[in-house]
């Protein structure tokens, strides 16, 4: 270094961020106050879903769920479906309770699975996309495996700093130990330390355009997946409205959406997680 004295720039969450009294130099450092505990939580097996109280049979909620994630259909839209196909009566309110209902289901089989999953990777990416909630924009962060194309971890937050970035690297090392080679940044600083923290040993790309070697392309074709999806539900009306609709996509994405690029297979199976068919059909849930 220069040899000047420092000072405290900026006091973080999780870091101190120090630089020099040179203005030549302009020497940056960044000294972690506070090392994550990060760990591998273990996930017991998850029992049947339970249909009780509601008033259709599975194979109907089967059915609503199928074209609201495959097909990206509204709630009124399936409504409408239902009635003339099936000759059922509901409202779209009950089919968005069906709908979220099964939220902590789908997380528990979620989590239970992508802890067997092989993610010892070459390349993960890291990106953020904009989604509304309650009419505000809130930034859904995403982390991505680019030779299995499962999405490993997300969060959900109204600004795009550090402490996010690191509660997405915490929940990452919550379902796997895997490490990859290089993560796959944009050139956001919030992820600098993060990634120094959460996973030492990885390389951090920031890439500078779309023609760079290693950009975010094989993510921003996941964010066009999620948009079309995303786009014919117009916002969500709370917070936790959203995670929980998102986690669901998420379930639906990781292991029932066969992917061309897969050879038709779901991120999963790619991943080396093993479920039947049947399992894949009926969602986990009968």
């Amino acid at each position: 270094m220069c040899g000047r004295n420092t000072f405290i720039w900026h006091k973080y969450d999780f870091y101190i961020h120090f630089k020099c009294n040179s203005k030549k130099s302009g020497h940056s450092i960044k000294v972690p106050t506070v090392h994550p505990n990060f760990y591998k939580k273990k996930f017991p097996p998850f029992a049947r879903a339970s249909f009780k109280r509601f008033r259709f049979a599975p194979n109907v909620i089967l059915y609503a769920l199928t074209l609201y994630f495959e097909a990206s259909c509204s709630l009124r839209q399936i409504q409408r479906l239902l009635k003339k196909q099936m000759f059922i009566r509901v409202s779209h309110v009950s089919i968005y309770r069906w709908i979220r209902h099964f939220a902590s289901f789908f997380k528990t089989v979620s989590h239970f699975f992508l802890q067997k999953a092989n993610l010892q990777s070459d390349e993960w990416h890291v990106d953020e996309t904009y989604i509304k909630v309650k009419g505000q924009k809130h930034s859904l962060w995403i982390l991505f495996d680019s030779e299995t194309r499962v999405v490993i971890a997300f969060c959900l937050s109204s600004v795009r700093d550090s402490n996010t970035a690191l509660a997405l690297f915490e929940k990452s090392h919550n379902i796997t130990d895997a490490s990859p080679l290089t993560i796959i940044t944009d050139g956001l600083d919030a992820y600098n330390m993060p990634i120094v923290l959460a996973y030492p040993k990885s390389k951090h790309h920031r890439y500078s355009c779309f023609a760079d070697d290693c950009s975010n392309n094989v993510l921003e074709s996941f964010n066009k997946t999620f948009k079309a999806w995303y786009k014919t539900k117009k916002g969500f009306h709370s917070f936790d409205s959203a995670v929980d609709m998102i986690s669901n996509f998420l379930f639906y994405y990781n292991f029932i959406h066969s992917h061309s690029s897969l050879s038709e297979q779901a991120p999963a199976c790619v991943a080396g997680v093993t479920y039947s068919q049947e399992q894949a059909d009926h969602w986990f849930l009968f």
